[in-house]
């Protein structure tokens, strides 16, 4: 158990960098007026997806779980949702996989509002500690969790009229 909680630990301390976007004030701010967004999933570890985890499937269910809860999902959005999996593997034993799903826009510099780029304006993470053969169950549960956490950030930001 202590080895488990360990692998967790540095898992974090390795994937979870200071100053990204999260889920207070601030970032939901920058939620409001989203007029729609399209869904990214980063490529996935072959042990992964050898626990039945794939990009198509979980895409589908990200767009899903939005269109429920009255987030407008359109793949020609500009804005976007990003799912991001890392998983650190034991060998036959319970493995740390960590998800992190973040909205993503495009953001002009205050100093020359010329210069653009896209980044990370509010965030949700999660790990969990699943032997490989639930990746699959522990992964779609805790990606549910992670959008209903956005689609509530999302309704107070941009509350029905």
């Amino acid at each position: 158990m202590a080895g488990r909680i360990l692998v967790a630990i540095a898992l974090l301390a390795v994937v979870c960098p200071w100053g990204r976007a999260s889920d207070g004030p601030l970032d939901r701010a920058t939620l409001r007026g989203l007029k729609s967004l399209k869904i990214i999933v980063d490529p996935l570890d072959a042990e992964l997806q050898r626990g039945g985890v794939t990009s198509k499937n979980l895409v589908t269910q990200i767009a899903q779980r939005l269109e429920k809860g009255g987030v407008p999902v359109d793949d020609n959005a500009v804005a976007f949702v990003g799912l991001h999996l890392t998983a650190a593997h034991a060998k036959k034993k319970t493995s740390a996989v960590f998800l992190s799903l973040g909205l993503y826009q495009t953001v002009s510099m205050a100093r020359d509002p010329s210069i653009k780029t896209t980044t990370e304006t509010w965030s949700g993470e999660s790990v969990v500690l699943v032997p490989p053969e639930l990746f699959s169950q522990a992964v779609g549960d805790t990606v549910d969790q992670l959008v209903d956490q956005f689609i509530g950030a999302f309704r107070s930001a941009n509350p029905k009229e």
